[in-house]
Parts: structure tokens; C-alpha cells; sequence
């Protein structure tokens, strides 16, 4: 898969997980998250996270719309991981009708 100049810039203005992970490309990574994640996991996570950030924000009386922007930063992150999650299980499907 090739990387322009600018999303090589932005995967390293920090240092990249997947570099760090020895992870080359983007498919490998979603083979290694789900290896260890399954779906149901994730949105569990996901949750979770969502409602320690609103618990937290809600004791530090955080504005309303700091707690509107982490709610929709989680719906669409659990959409991501859900896509992803497709996009994994096709490319797995593939492989293995390839190996066949």
C-alpha cells in the first residue's frame, strides 16, 4: 500500500502504534487488533470509555457541549470499528478462498 508525503507526516507527528508494533501495513493491523478484540468486545470498550469520560466530566461539571462532542466521538468510533471489522473479515474470506 502506498503512503503519500502528507499521511507519512501525520502518522509520525507522534509516534506511530503500529510502527512501534512492527506493523508495516494498515491490514495488519486490523488482523492483530481483532485477533485480540472480537466486535462485541470493542463496543464494550468503547462504552466504558464513554461513560468513565461523562462520570468524570460530569463530577468536574463539564459544559454540555465538551460532553455532546465525546458522545458523538464515540458513535463514530464505534462506526470505525465496525468498518474496519468488515473490511477485515472480507479481506480474511479472501485469503482464505485464495489459499484453497
Amino acid at each position: 500500500m502506498y503512503m503519500r508525503k502528507e499521511e507519512y507526516k501525520e502518522l509520525n507527528y507522534r509516534p506511530s502504534r503500529m510502527e512501534s508494533n512492527n506493523i508495516d501495513k494498515p491490514y495488519e493491523a486490523l488482523e492483530e487488533f481483532f485477533r485480540s478484540f472480537t466486535l462485541e468486545d470493542c463496543r464494550n470498550h468503547l462504552w466504558e470509555l464513554y461513560t468513565r469520560c461523562v462520570m468524570s466530566y460530569k463530577s468536574e461539571e463539564t459544559i454540555h457541549d465538551d460532553a455532546a462532542g465525546i458522545l458523538f466521538f464515540f458513535s463514530q468510533a464505534e462506526m470505525l470499528v465496525e468498518a474496519a471489522w468488515l473490511l477485515n473479515n472480507a479481506r480474511q474470506r479472501k485469503q482464505k478462498i485464495k489459499n484453497q
